[in-house]
């Protein structure tokens, strides 16, 4: 028990002493607190860091490191970001002299903060934040610096060396590099935002097993609500390829089928109740809305066979859309002439995902060089 309670208080003077602003206007226990806030804004982890903000806030209301948190998590867009207006309510006479800095650079526009930082870092040259604002991604040197003089602070900035490693920008592209800088990040810090970075370089290089893999442990920090869960079904797409590949094929199959056969009951599998179908016919009449009607409408002709071929699937890079490209051959017999005419098109359909599996959004046929289509009808 003793040793227990030993190792608390240590863990607890850890935190206490790493400390991103090192003059602060908030109580003692706030200030805990708020530099952990900052801790996870540095990280790109904005929600624990809301949260952790808002507690140093119930703890110290005049606590400035946490409204400053608040400030900079939220969005500077003119139209509805809420970021000036939370600055402009800071009463700043109640902020330290280094929160001030920190005021000072988040009021400042985009094309004034470089020189303003390199001003404050003169000022304020043991300040990990003030020093945190001159990274960049335009120079991932700018992280190992930062690293170099803030060792304790280094987690977000060996996460972006990682990417920088990734990026060719210390040389080729090194994977191996890049994972290490990742676990020194989380050796660092335990959050979320290390594992998506490692997702995310493993995709990178068409690992996409290991990359849904390590996705996971990100989501698992919070499942709810979670800002990782997108790129998880993202890698999980990537990794199912193949399958999706054949999944779309055989639903465009089987959809033609079900026209042809003019059998929309079983149609109605391959329809979303929020998407409109577009098509267009292969005598290049305008495209048209593609409605149950057209589908039951008696065809001026009976088809002797209709089928498909070199189809191949194209993704968007979400893998939340396909194109399906494919050849259409076959004949039909003309009912009023009982003429025989020959078929031979390229076709293509866009498939769209949703929750329910992969539905229709727009399919266009035109008769192949040389070949025929459907006959223009009056």
């Amino acid at each position: 028990m003793k040793k227990t309670i030993t190792i608390s208080m240590l863990l607890l003077a850890a935190i206490a002493n790493a400390q991103w602003i090192q003059d602060s206007s908030c109580n003692k226990k706030a200030k805990i607190v708020a530099n952990q806030a900052i801790e996870y804004l540095t990280n790109l982890e904005y929600l624990p860091a809301l949260g952790a903000a808002e507690s140093a806030l119930l703890l110290d209301e005049d606590c400035g490191c946490a409204k400053l948190t608040l400030a900079a998590i939220s969005s500077q867009n003119s139209k509805w970001g809420s970021r000036l207006n939370k600055l402009n309510g800071i009463n700043t006479s109640k902020l330290s002299s280094e929160e001030k800095g920190w005021h000072a650079y988040l009021m400042a526009p985009n094309e004034k903060r470089a020189e303003l930082q390199k001003s404050l870092q003169t000022k304020f040259p043991n300040s990990p934040l003030l020093h945190f604002l001159g990274t960049s991604i335009q120079d991932f040197t700018s992280y190992k610096v930062f690293a170099e003089k803030f060792p304790s602070y280094a987690a977000s900035a060996y996460n972006m060396i990682s990417y920088g490693y990734m990026s060719g920008s210390f040389g080729d592209k090194n994977i191996v590099e890049a994972k290490k800088y990742v676990e020194m990040s989380q050796k660092l810090h335990n959050g979320p935002n290390a594992f998506d970075s490692m997702a995310e370089h493993y995709a990178s290089v068409g690992a996409y097993d290991k990359a849904l893999e390590v996705q996971l442990k990100a989501i698992d920090f919070a499942v709810f609500a979670s800002p990782y869960g997108t790129n998880a079904q993202l890698y999980k797409a990537k990794k199912s390829k193949d399958e999706i590949t054949q999944v779309i094929i055989e639903n465009q199959k089987a959809m033609q089928d079900c026209i042809l056969k003019g059998d929309y009951e079983s149609y109605q599998k391959f329809e979303h109740p929020e998407i409109t179908v577009t098509t267009g016919d292969s005598n290049l009449n305008p495209f048209y809305v593609f409605t149950k009607d057209d589908l039951n409408s008696e065809a001026p002709m009976t088809w002797n066979a209709f089928d498909l071929s070199n189809m191949k699937v194209y993704f968007s890079p979400d893998m939340k859309s396909s194109v399906v490209s494919f050849d259409a051959d076959g004949s039909f017999v003309m009912n009023e002439s009982e003429d025989t005419i020959e078929y031979a098109t390229r076709g293509s359909a866009t498939w769209v995902a949703t929750a329910d599996g992969w539905k229709i959004l727009h399919s266009s046929f035109a008769p192949r060089k040389g070949k025929s289509g459907l006959p223009q009808l009056d």
